[in-house]
Parts: C-alpha cells; sequence; structure tokens
C-alpha cells in the first residue's frame, strides 16, 4: 500500500530526521541514570533517588524544548502544548526493572553497537517515551492548528504496581485523555491485555529435627521477572550432610553449584530471565533449585518442596487456575518470587489471566487449591484487562496511521499478556515500538536494546499519529 502523506505529516518527518543525534544523546542520558524503583527518598521521591533523578531529567529537557512541564508530587510529571478541551495522552514509564547478571557491557552505559544503544530501559521504556517525546516536539514545532493539546504523561513505577499512574488520576483527580497511546509494547498495535494478578501463597513450615533440612531458600527479584537466580541453605547432623554431599557430587545440572561451610550446605541455581508474561521464554532458577532439592530425600516436612516444584508450569493447571478465552488466549502462571526463612515459605506467581476473566474467578478456582494443599493466599495485587474493539478509536486511526506509514497490511494488531498504561484509562491502547520481525529488547532480559533505526521510525509513526488523534 502507498499512501501519500499529508505535507504536515512530511515536515514533521524532516524534523526527526534532522535532529536524531539530539533524541540519541539526550537517551543515552537517561539510560545512565539507574532508575530501579526504591525506598522513598523523601515526600518528592516516593520511588527512590533514582527515579526521581530520571524524572527530573526528563522534565528539565522537556522544558528546554518549550513544553509546559508539571511534576506531579514524585509520583508522575507531564509535559504538554497546544490549546484545546480536551487532550491526547502519551503515556509512558521512566523506571525500569533490576538489570540481573550477565551483561556483555555495563546495563546503565548505553553504548552502541552496530545502530543499537544498549541499557536497562532502552526498550522497556526509556527508548520509545523518548521517541513519542521528539514526536511531540516535531508536532509543536509542525505549527498546524489543533483541536486538542497533547500531553505526555512519565509515570514512575509501571514496573511494579501502576502506583504512579494510581496517584496521578485518582489522587490529584488529573483530567484524563480523550484519545491517547502508551508506547509500551508493538506494532501494529495491542488491543487487548490480559488481566494480571500477583499471588502470595504461603504456608507455615515446621522442618524438626531432621538429619538434613532447608534453613532458608530465596529466588527472584520482581513478580514479573523469571527468576534467573535461586538459593538455598541447608544444615543437619554428620550423617545429614554426608549424604547429601553424596548425591550433590554426582548432580547432573551444572547450573547447580554448592559449597560446603561447617555443617551448613550453600546451593546456588542460575537460571535466565524473560517478561512474567512470557514465562516459557525463560529458564525459572527456583524450578532448578527445587528440582536439586526434591533430590537430595529431605525429610516429609518438607513436602512444600514438591508442591512447590510441580505448581512452576506455566499453564496454572497445578494450582486449578488453567484458562483460556478466544480474545487474548490462555493463562499464564510465572513463579517469580521464593521466600523461605526456615518458618514459612512464601511464592509469588505473576499471573496472566484471559480478559474474559475478572479476579474473583482467578480467587474462585485457586480456592481449591488452598483447600486441599494447606497454602493460603496472603496477599492479591491485581490489574483489570484491556479490551478495546478495532473499529473503536484510537485504535482505527493508529492501525490506518501505522498502515499509511510502512505499507504493512499483513500483520494484525495483537493481544498480549503483558501490562501497560493503556489499562490506566480509557480510550488508550498499547502502539509500538517494535516492529514485526525486529530485534529490540528482550524486554527484562540481560542485553536489552533498541536500533537507533527503531526510535527514528517510530518517533514518525508517533507524530503522525498524535497529528491525526489532535486535529
Amino acid at each position: 500500500m502507498t499512501v501519500q502523506l499529508d505535507s504536515n505529516v512530511e515536515k514533521m518527518h524532516s524534523w526527526i530526521d534532522a535532529h536524531t543525534d539530539e533524541l540519541v544523546a539526550a537517551l543515552q542520558g537517561v539510560l545512565r541514570i539507574p532508575s530501579v524503583e526504591a525506598d522513598p527518598a523523601g515526600p518528592e521521591a516516593p520511588y527512590g533517588k533514582h527515579v526521581r533523578a530520571a524524572l527530573d531529567y526528563t522534565l528539565s529537557l522537556c522544558e528546554q524544548m518549550g513544553f509546559r512541564v508539571r511534576d506531579c508530587d514524585g509520583y508522575a510529571g507531564d509535559a504538554e502544548f497546544g490549546s484545546g478541551d480536551e487532550y491526547v495522552g502519551v503515556l509512558g514509564h521512566l523506571d525500569v526493572v533490576p538489570e540481573g547478571d550477565g551483561w556483555k557491557d555495563p546495563p546503565y552505559s548505553a553504548v552502541i553497537h552496530d545502530g543499537f544503544i544498549y541499557a536497562r530501559g532502552s526498550s522497556d521504556d526509556k527508548g520509545p517515551t523518548y521517541a513519542a517525546l521528539w514526536a511531540a516536539k516535531a508536532l509543536m514545532e509542525s505549527d498546524v492548528q489543533l483541536k486538542r493539546r497533547v500531553r505526555l504523561i512519565f509515570g514512575c513505577n509501571e514496573e511494579s504496581g501502576f502506583g504512579c499512574v494510581h496517584h496521578y488520576f485518582e489522587v490529584r483527580k488529573e483530567e484524563r485523555p480523550a484519545v491517547g497511546f502508551t508506547p509500551d509494547a508493538g506494532f501494529p498495535l495491542y488491543y487487548a491485555e490480559k488481566g494480571i494478578c500477583n499471588l502470595l501463597l504461603e504456608k507455615a513450615i515446621s522442618a524438626g529435627d531432621a538429619d538434613l533440612k532447608v534453613v532458608s531458600a530465596k529466588g527472584g527479584l520482581r513478580p514479573n521477572m523469571v527468576p534467573d537466580s535461586a538459593e538455598a541453605v541447608l544444615q543437619g547432623n554428620e550423617t545429614g550432610i554426608a549424604n547429601a554431599l553424596v548425591e550433590l557430587n554426582k548432580y547432573w545440572d551444572k547450573n547447580i553449584t554448592w559449597k560446603l561451610e561447617g555443617s551448613s550446605i550453600h546451593i546456588k541455581a542460575l537460571g535466565k530471565s524473560a517478561h512474567g508474561s512470557t514465562p516459557r521464554e525463560g529458564d525459572n532458577a527456583v524450578e532448578r533449585l527445587f528440582r536439586c532439592l526434591r533430590s537430595l530425600e529431605l525429610p516429609l516436612d518438607h513436602e512444600w518442596l514438591s508442591q512447590s516444584f510441580y505448581s512452576l508450569e506455566t499453564t496454572g493447571t497445578v494450582l486449578g487456575i488453567a484458562h483460556t478465552d478466544d480474545v487474548a488466549g490462555p493463562l499464564t502462571s510465572n513463579l517469580g518470587i521464593l521466600d523461605y526463612d526456615g518458618n514459612r515459605v512464601q511464592l509469588t506467581f505473576n499471573v496472566r489471566y484471559p480478559v474474559t476473566w475478572v479476579i474473583d474467578d482467578v480467587k474462585t478456582a485457586l480456592s481449591t487449591y488452598l483447600e486441599t494443599s494447606g497454602w493460603s493466599l496472603a496477599d492479591v495485587h491485581n490489574q483489570a484487562s484491556l479490551y478495546v474493539p478495532l473499529d473503536t478509536e484510537p485504535a482505527r486511526t493508529l492501525l490506518r496511521v501505522y498502515q499509511e506509514e510502512t505499507g504493512d497490511t499483513t500483520t494484525k494488531p495483537a493481544t498480549t499478556g503483558g501490562g501497560t498504561y493503556a489499562r490506566a484509562t480509557p480510550h488508550m491502547v498499547a502502539y509500538g515500538a517494535g516492529f514485526p520481525g525486529g530485534s529490540d529488547g528482550p524486554a527484562h532480559q540481560v542485553d536489552e536494546r533498541i536500533a537507533i533505526d527503531t526510535l527514528v521510525r517510530s518517533a514518525k509513526i508517533f507524530a503522525h499519529a498524535l497529528y491525526e488523534l489532535a486535529k
């Protein structure tokens, strides 16, 4: 499909081409800030000093670019231009997941190799957010008359709870966009997102006076990441330790290491991280750890190891919550965090459930497993699903813009198990910045990257989209 683009769109494209170097340099600056959520660093830094620094950097940049900017109590910030009773919103986020181990280059170095910028947050979501910022600036510079304002909203804890947009819309009661998108997925667009819940299961443990027992075990950094490491400490008498060493010395898994320290054995398992929405793409280190521990013939009061091991399958079948629908497909389950202190074990499952379900359906399905297994549901954190029909706005306009810009009418809009800001407010979908067949990302994994070409192409699509939605 070949389409003659509006002269205003062509003008915006030219502006972006002329300012690509500035985009790359600005993005490298924010990528060098390790904006992983941490403990509050004051009343205006609810997510820690580094997230605060990323927000300050971005708002200062936006002010220099000519936007009207606001700091929304450190939870979020926004940058706006234009006039009108309504606005088109772009929601991006500046926080990142923990970097993990095994990077070829330092994870916050923002180095460029072969046209890619490597850094935690490069593709999720600082790179796409800055592409949208450059798109808005290109539209501002085009000087066309618009009926709606354009506002970019920068959230600060998308990766760990959406508290930022809750504060923005529910606490501060900020005006909601008429239409908009979040640049935190892929093209053409994602019109449905599974519901997301974190289920914290716990169980009291009494190890007794066995020859060998697990006294502690930990694994995982965030529920929405497949754990890439896990470890356990075992203690016992001379017989228990000796028997365990025999088994460990012949254990087959080379991703398991151990060391003896007095009457304790320290075991560590390594895996591969992946996004919690696609647990099969990772290698769950907690699963490797449990498999190893089960091979040591621990006493019967460690039956929780078997229960935990089998519950690690990714369909939710063992937990009794497996389900599917015709919109977004089957439920997925990722055991993201293990925490055992010798008295109580906690398992946090990151579950992505079909859009035709609500959280009460998940809890009802889980109840049978809880009743028969002795586990209890200690906490639930939920984000409801999203479904925007393709014949409604903004999906209709955004899909048309993508097709006009790329000529790609073959790739169909998709659904996802991922969770984006699109579900934070009505009339919004996830749009970009990944292209079909692209090699950006992978999100939440080591050596995350984004192509400079992706930044430029997506900025042009975003500019065109903002123009269409605002005019």
